[in-house]
């Protein structure tokens, strides 16, 4: 495709609204944008500043015999309802007196909207009303934006476009597409899923493979002529153009991206129209932000420490009684691992198990594969960083819940988060990325390749899995509960690897699946989720649609996703 973003102008224009105070761009500026990105051109148009002289000639140099107004102001986003959008012969003396009237009137009629929903006003205007309110209003007033008039070829149901770009947190940046106008969101809701709106992530779709699931909407059909009594009003060819521009400006300016200058948090034009096979936009915003700090790499290919240890170590085992570290102890031990490989850190003798003590982390001859931690949440920010100083173990099991849930636990548990994230940060410069972490509020592992299981559940209220042969299967949950509750009932799908991941302190379900898609153990992968740390979401797509070009089979169910579910999984982790 012949098309050239010019990254450079675009963030030459993001820059000089930066370095005036502003995260957005006016209007006009959304134009020039959209005049960079290689696709469709904008109507011309022209910012007629408050104050300013307007000459006869700049009214008249702009093509029509109509001109369309503009309130251009930081604070007004739905110009229309305050009388900010006009239509005009364009003659200099109906353009001057329309301006004038509008910068008169648009405080006044904002105002009064202001007061009718006072929960919609900008944080500025809070706390005013009366003429203190119009007079904050009037000062924020730039001007009036002089707009080329491009009558539509159609004015029925269904020919305005939407396109926008949005940045997500687990996702990075989002391309959207549909039905236009005023009336958006209603189409959205009372359309079936995928017919009024479609949505990709930039960095999984292309123009073509976007216009492929834009060709299945409502939208498509009317723009294309495919309904009763319509019409063609633009090319596919446009539409692709279009499509791959914002998709290109998505992935550029992307948290995703580490060489981003800005990062695009929403671009939306809104609607296009269309003019005798041009793209028209009437409407566009653009939000941005400066790019934050990108989460530290983890040392993922230690999930095969975890996994498929060769050496095991437990804190948290009693002595006197059988407590949650007693019965993960035995669970390992009656899963067939070597009890020779086994270590319990505890002063004293070697266990009544026969599991030999040593009384610290110091006192290990060398690192362990697996470290699991049973020990009271409260006791365990500083054994990290034990664990950490130490260099005692590859891969750590956090069991304890807890973690953050009481004020003073949390700051301790973000103090513990940074600890972890500074030891990753050595992998950039070829280190090892210290021990990586699974949990914490986890149930553990069960591993038939590793010969071992942690859940601290006792074996009697199990089900005799291991009478059925393992078969070729990973199930990843973020829920303990969910796990046991489905294992408990089908104990036959016997898989060969249980994983419970608690909420993510380090190790992610992006990390999980990354693992499994190269995994010689497993042809399924099946993943209960109930939400993505930061931009775990793209990692966790990619790594989807690697393990399907490997010929795995994934099966992904997302909870949380009535209002009911949301509550129990945002009380959950």
């Amino acid at each position: 495709m012949n098309l050239t973003v010019a990254y450079e102008p675009i963030t030459e224009l993001l820059r000089n609204a930066y370095a005036e105070g502003r995260q957005f761009l006016y209007e006009y500026e959304v134009y020039n944008l959209l005049s960079l990105s290689g696709s469709e051109t904008p109507p011309k148009c022209s910012f007629i500043p408050r104050n300013a002289r307007l000459a006869d000639e700049e009214v008249m140099a702009m093509p029509g015999d109509k001109a369309v107004l503009k309130i251009v102001s930081p604070t007004i986003i739905h110009k229309t309802e305050v009388g900010g959008v006009r239509i005009v012969p364009k003659t200099p003396d109906k353009v001057r007196s329309a301006v004038r009237r509008m910068l008169s009137e648009v405080p006044e009629r904002y105002a009064e909207w202001i007061e009718r929903h006072p929960s919609g006003a900008p944080k500025s205007y809070r706390g005013l009303e009366g003429a203190a309110l119009q007079n904050a209003i009037a000062s924020d007033l730039k001007g009036v934006l002089q707009v080329q008039f491009m009558p539509p070829d159609s004015e029925a149901f269904g020919n305005e476009l939407i396109v926008g770009l949005r940045r997500t947190r687990e996702f990075g940046m989002v391309i959207s597409a549909g039905l236009g106008g005023t009336d958006t969101e209603l189409y959205a809701e009372r359309f079936r899923k995928g017919q009024a709106i479609v949505a990709a992530l930039t960095e999984l779709t292309d123009g073509d493979a976007f216009f492929e699931l834009f060709r299945k909407t409502v939208s498509y059909r009317k723009l294309a002529g495919l309904t009763r009594g319509q019409r063609r009003i633009v090319t596919d060819d446009q539409l692709i153009e279009c499509f791959e521009s914002f998709i290109r400006m998505g992935n550029y300016f992307s948290p995703c991206n580490p060489d981003a200058p800005f990062i695009i948090e929403e671009l939306e034009i809104n609607p296009f129209t269309f003019t005798d096979y041009l793209m028209v936009p009437l409407d566009g915003m653009c939000r941005f932000s400066t790019p934050g700090e990108r989460p530290a790499p983890r040392p993922i290919q230690k999930i095969a420490n975890l996994l498929h240890p060769k050496s095991i170590g437990i804190i948290g085992v009693s002595s006197k009684r059988r407590n949650f570290g007693r019965i993960i102890l035995e669970n390992i031990i009656d899963s067939g691992f070597d009890r020779d490989k086994l270590v319990i850190i505890r002063d004293g003798e070697n266990d009544a198990s026969g599991v030999r003590c040593v009384p610290n982390l110091r006192a290990l001859p060398d690192p362990l594969d697996l470290f699991i931690v049973a020990i009271g949440a409260e006791q365990v920010p500083p054994l990290v960083d034990e664990i950490i100083e130490n260099n005692a173990a590859h891969s750590v099991m956090l069991i304890p819940g807890g973690l953050g849930e009481t004020e003073e636990s949390r700051e301790m548990t973000e103090r513990m988060i940074a600890r972890i994230t500074e030891a990753h940060k050595n992998l950039a410069a070829g280190g090892d990325g210290g021990p990586a972490f699974l949990g914490a509020n986890c149930m553990g592992v069960i591993s038939r390749p590793g010969k071992f299981d942690t859940w601290f559940i006792p074996a009697a209220k199990m089900p005799d899995y291991k009478q059925y042969p393992r078969r070729r299967t990973a199930i990843v949950s973020q829920s303990g509960a969910f796990l046991l509750n489905r294992f408990s009932q089908t104990p036959e799908m016997s898989p060969s690897y249980l994983i419970s991941m608690g909420n993510q302190t380090d190790l992610t379900l992006g990390d999980m699946m990354r693992h499994f898609m190269d995994s010689q153990e497993v042809d399924v992968i099946a993943v209960y989720a109930e939400g993505f740390k930061d931009l775990d979401g793209i990692q966790f797509a990619e790594a989807v649609r690697e393990a399907i070009r490997r010929d795995k089979q994934v099966i992904f169910y997302k909870a949380g996703r009535t209002p009911e579910g949301k509550t129990a999984t945002s009380g959950h982790t």
